[in-house]
């Protein structure tokens, strides 16, 4: 089913909101990327009503690759959608690998992992600098991208990736999907910072109270930040000589499979 028709725009849900595809998006050789096989979303829990469900159901997902932790997904199970295998890897590491949670319980092991950047730092930092060097590692060795392209490779598709906003585990993923493709670092990045469109009356809410001079520090919590965003995609070229070289090594991509993703996804 054809959803929408232009790239980025939202799909709309009565109870969720930056659910979208990637359809649309422009590749280097002219072709664009398909409609209605790849979409991108959060907490799928907030799916409430019978029209909702419909919705979804209509998209007619094989696969729902979920990037939470255990405990987030536990918190906020996902709905069955029928037709659709489910599985779940999670997107964030802590430093020894194991899952990084976003979950009331993971609180206190997640203030240890800043307290252990600050010390390998040396000093005191914000969570906006702590957040941007693991935004740096997440297209590195990263088990939640490896199944993602693998059901990409393997054509299990219409698929959905999902976090809880839809915005960084989510968001990076997306990124690394359009530039496989041949999609521009500027469309990639455009894609995503629409999260701070169509979450913009909940950015708004939670910025209302905070310091002008802190806002920018703090958008990431509900929003994302471009210096973010590009930083992670940047990382890959310092230390890949270019994007075809980071897919060949980090997922097996050479240029056979990766043109192969291309002639799939590419119309």
């Amino acid at each position: 089913m054809q959803v929408v028709f232009s790239p980025g725009a939202e799909i709309k849900f009565e109870g969720a909101n930056n659910f979208r595809e990637l359809g649309g998006y422009r590749a280097a050789d002219g072709r664009q990327v398909k409609y209605g096989l790849l979409y991108r979303g959060g907490n799928l829990d907030l799916l409430k009503s019978e029209a909702d469900h419909a919705r979804l159901a209509s998209l007619g997902l094989r696969e729902i690759l979920d990037l939470r932790s255990a405990g987030e997904s536990a918190a906020h199970p996902d709905p069955a959608v029928p037709g659709a295998h489910y599985q779940r890897v999670c997107g964030m590491r802590n430093a020894d690998g194991t899952e990084m949670d976003f979950s009331g319980q993971g609180i206190e092991r997640l203030r240890q992992e800043k307290e252990a950047f600050e010390r390998s730092v040396g000093r005191p930092v914000h969570d906006f600098e702590w957040f941007s060097a693991l935004y740096r590692e997440m297209p590195f060795r990263n088990p939640a991208y490896h199944a993602l392209f693998a059901l990409l490779e393997g054509r299990r598709v219409p698929v959905l990736f999902h976090c809880s906003c839809g915005k960084d585990r989510t968001g990076i993923g997306a990124m690394l999907i359009l530039l496989a493709l041949g999609v521009s670092r500027a469309d990639a990045l455009a894609d995503y910072m629409l999260t701070n469109v169509y979450r913009r009356e909940i950015i708004e809410r939670f910025l209302a109270d905070k310091p002008a001079a802190e806002r920018d520090l703090l958008l990431p919590v509900e929003g994302v930040s471009e210096p973010m965003g590009a930083g992670a995609i940047d990382e890959i070229l310092r230390r890949y000589p270019s994007y075809e070289a980071y897919f060949a090594d980090e997922f097996g991509l050479d240029a056979a499979r990766l043109k192969a993703l291309r002639d799939f996804y590419l119309e």
